[in-house]
């Protein structure tokens, strides 16, 4: 029985991933240069490796003098677009609808802690998780299972009782290969990603309430 909700962060309760995205592509196409989309998706939802945005637009557009003045430029239009991104359709449902029916929460996301508390608190949904791994915490990234074995365990339940909602190819194989089921919520920055893996694709959480979605996991269950 599922007893268990845990939501990737970025993508999935906000979305920090457009803004960030829109903001060093200002930085590039104001030197003549393109942030591709296919280069900056490999970063998102955490990734084996890392990508140095900075560094790639020197590559492209060459040597710049004023670089720490570019890359606080671009922080702070992200961080100012973030504080007004709302909750993404459907997330407050679920977790409503988890929290009454005494489903357990949790949060496991690549991001930092500081990142993900912070605008859990500003948006006062910190206290409603009772596990939350970020990669302050693990010595893994997704699309290593780490982060959901760790939630799974902080909240004292199994992953075969947890579902994961995610939006990135590296989440889904994170929460899959924990042995967690999950439901894929692709965005505008990852709608073109690989999710063969999940066990539900769904374009919005608004779009199948939280009880029906849990039908449907159960059925497939059955057939298991």
């Amino acid at each position: 029985m599922i007893d268990t909700l845990i939501f990737d962060f970025d993508g999935i309760v906000i979305d920090t991933e457009t803004p960030n995205y829109v903001t060093w592509q200002q930085e590039f196409e104001a030197l003549g240069v393109s942030l591709e989309l296919v280069v900056w998706s490999e970063i998102i939802g955490g990734g084996t490796g890392t990508f140095d945005t900075f560094g790639h637009l020197e590559q492209l557009a060459g040597p710049q003098p004023d670089g720490e003045a570019l890359k606080e430029r671009q922080r702070r239009r992200h961080r100012a677009l973030i504080d007004e991104s709302p909750l993404l359709p459907g997330i407050r449902d679920y977790i409503d609808e988890a929290r009454r029916t005494k489903m357990k929460l949790g949060v496991a996301s690549s991001s930092s802690r500081e990142w993900v508390e912070g605008h859990l608190a500003k948006r006062d949904l910190l206290g409603y998780f009772g596990a939350i791994a970020t990669r302050d915490d693990v010595s893994n990234v997704k699309p290593d299972p780490e982060l959901y074995l760790t939630v799974v365990e902080g909240l004292g339940s199994k992953p075969g009782n947890a579902v994961a909602i995610e939006d990135s190819y590296h989440g889904v194989t994170a929460a899959k290969r924990a042995g967690l089921w999950c439901v894929a919520v692709p965005n505008a920055m990852t709608r073109d990603m690989d999710f063969d893996q999940a066990d539900i694709l769904l374009d919005s959480l608004s779009d199948l309430p939280l009880d029906s979605l849990l039908s449907r996991l159960a059925e497939a269950a059955r057939w298991r």
